[in-house]
């Protein structure tokens, strides 16, 4: 599967042809999420079919694989399988996103076309956690201030009525 998933499409055509597709979106293709991604990552597999629900185009499918993110926790990569289910109905008029038919998730567009890429990142982006942890992180983490490596650094303020003592000695 080497077919490129930043391609635009027009999913009202695309739903009158059942048009599946199939392809890949590499890490540097994400634009809101890049920066949490790491460049290790295996590009996001997508399979997807665009078809008819009552008057609404829907996009049904699957996108997965496996995003290397760092962990918060010990700093160090983390894997995260990426496995959704795609039941989107899909237009870009808002007032029709409170109808969409059961079961389907509302996806808004603006234009006529769709950019691929777009809708699954924006599938990636909902699943992906904010704060990326190992169930059991490789590394030993201190867990209080007992532990030989750690070192409480604390900040000496000066009191600031310390000029104000001085002048009252005098």
């Amino acid at each position: 599967m080497s077919k490129t998933l930043k391609i635009e499409v027009n999913p009202i055509l695309c739903a009158n042809q059942e048009r599946r597709i199939c392809g890949e979106l590499s890490y540097d293709k994400f634009q809101q999420i890049q920066q949490d991604v790491d460049s290790s990552s295996e590009p996001i597999k997508a399979d997807v079919i665009f078809s008819r629900e009552g008057k609404f185009v829907v996009l049904t499918g699957r996108i997965y694989g496996d995003l290397v993110l760092q962990c918060a926790a010990c700093l160090e990569p983390t894997v995260f399988p990426v496995e959704i289910d795609v039941k989107l109905a899909i237009t870009n008029n808002e007032s029709r996103l409170s109808s969409a038919p059961d079961g389907y998730e509302p996806y808004l567009f603006e234009g006529e076309s769709l950019w691929m890429n777009e809708v699954i990142e924006s599938e990636v982006v909902l699943v992906i956690p904010s704060i990326a942890r190992h169930d059991v992180c490789p590394v030993e983490l201190p867990k209080s201030s007992t532990s030989k490596d750690f070192k409480l650094e604390v900040d000496v303020k000066k009191n600031p009525f310390e000029a104000l003592e001085k002048l009252k000695k005098h």
